[in-house]
Order: C-alpha cells, then structure tokens, then sequence
C-alpha cells in the first residue's frame, strides 16, 4: 500500500481538545493540511477562531466548538455540534490539560483536584463520549490521549501534573482493552519538552536553555515534531495500534 494511501486521513472528522493553541493545534493543523476535517474545541473562543481561520488559510476546514471539559453537559453538545457540522466524530485527540508546579508540602487538595479534575476526569468523560456514538454506529475510530513524558519520569514540584499524567497513561490501557471489540483503537501520546502555554511556568527564565542543554538532541521540540505521530494514530497506517504510548522527547526520558 503505498504511504498516501496509508497515512490517508482526508475522510475524517477529528475533535481536538485544547484545539485553539499549542500541541493541539498543532496537530490540528498537520490533519487538516492533510485534508481532515477538524473541530477545534475548548473555552477561549478568540483563540480558536483564530485557530479556524489560520486552518482556512492553509486551504483546510474547520469549526469551532465551545467546550469545558469539566462539564458534561458542554461534551454531549460539543459532539452534536460537531455532527451537525462535519458529521460523526472519527478521531479524537483528548488534549486539554493544566500543569501546575509547587512543592509537594505545598499543593492544596483544591489545586490537586482542579488538576485532576481537567487532565484524567475530562479526558476520560470526552473519550467515553466518543466511544458511545462510535458504539452506536457501529463504525469503531481513533482515540488518542495526550499524556508526557512526565507519567513515568519523575521531576519536582510536579507531582500533581505527574501523578494526573500516568492516570491517562492507565487510562488509556483499559479502554484500550475494552473497547477493541468496538474497533475503537485507544493510543497515547507522550510529548517532552515543547514551549507552549502550558509549558511556560517550568521553562521561565533560563528553564528552557537548561531543558535543551539536557536533552540529547540538544533542543527542545518544535510543533512539527508531533505530525507524522498524529498522521499515523489517526489515519489506518496504525490498525492494529491500540493501548499504545509513542514517547516523542528527542530521547530526553532516555
């Protein structure tokens, strides 16, 4: 089979969490340049407009779809928006997430709980979500998590991050197993070290300079660099993927 045909994922309709900005639009721009349909998702509603029309310019399609992962109600709207608009969800990409950083003697329940509640009570409501209409369809997809590198690694002051990470590490391991009778393949997505907003407060000041130094590519990662692993979690190039965790850290959890 040759690779266009391969990687081939102009007959999907992708859901990205997270959508307007950083790793999630990233992989929302590599999909949609690669003729997915995207619906970008999530609670600032300038950066994802911003995101649509960036996308519009590529010569790509997207949407925009309000979405707090917090709140159940806001899910099943999102997805039937997305329906009415593109049509059934094949590919989601469960990227809303918050870090936090502080010492361990200094999180609060409150601080745990918000991370918590976003990074793995979220994520696991929007993945359950698109399993649902996949089941009903009878139609299977691609759910890919993102997790980090940080789900295994340990590093102060991000305990709650941490520990937040390695539940959808967990997490997507048993709805992999459930849910492959469905034909819904479950993978996650391990990123190192990239700048983006989420990044920011651990790579302040000389924090990013220190970060590249102890990687051994020698840099810390560019956008780019999650393309060809979201081409081939969404596309049928991984078939027989599912329960999987692709690390892309240039080697820095090595």
């Amino acid at each position: 089979m040759r690779a266009s045909e391969l990687f081939d994922v102009s007959g999907e309709i992708v859901l990205v969490t997270g959508g307007g900005t950083g790793m999630g639009f990233a992989m929302a721009r590599a999909l949609a340049m690669n003729g997915a349909k995207l619906a970008l998702a999530g609670n600032d509603p300038e950066s994802l407009q911003t995101g649509v029309n960036t996308i519009a310019e590529l010569g790509g399609e997207a949407i925009s779809v309000p979405l707090d992962v917090c709140r159940d109600d806001m899910i099943g709207d999102a997805f039937d928006r997305v329906e009415a608009a593109l049509g059934p969800v094949s590919v989601l990409i469960n990227n809303a997430g918050i870090a936090h950083r502080d010492k361990a003697t200094h999180l609060t329940r409150e601080t745990l709980r918000d991370v918590m509640a976003v990074n793995v009570e979220g994520a696991f409501m929007v993945a359950q979500e698109a399993a649902r209409r996949m089941i009903r369809d009878d139609r299977g997809g691609s759910i890919i998590n993102i997790s980090s590198v940080l789900s295994e690694m340990a590093q102060r002051q991000v305990s709650a991050y941490g520990a937040s990470k390695a539940a959808v590490s967990q997490m997507t391991r048993c709805l992999a197993l459930e849910w492959a009778k469905h034909g819904i393949r479950v993978n996650e997505i391990r990123p190192g070290w990239f700048e983006t907003g989420l990044t920011a407060p651990f790579l302040k000041g000389p924090g990013a300079k220190f970060m590249a130094g102890q990687n051994p590519t020698g840099r810390l990662g560019d956008m780019h660099d999650l393309d060809g692993i979201v081409l081939l979690l969404a596309s049928k190039a991984s078939a027989y993927m599912t329960g999987s965790s692709i690390t892309v850290d240039g080697g820095h959890s090595i």
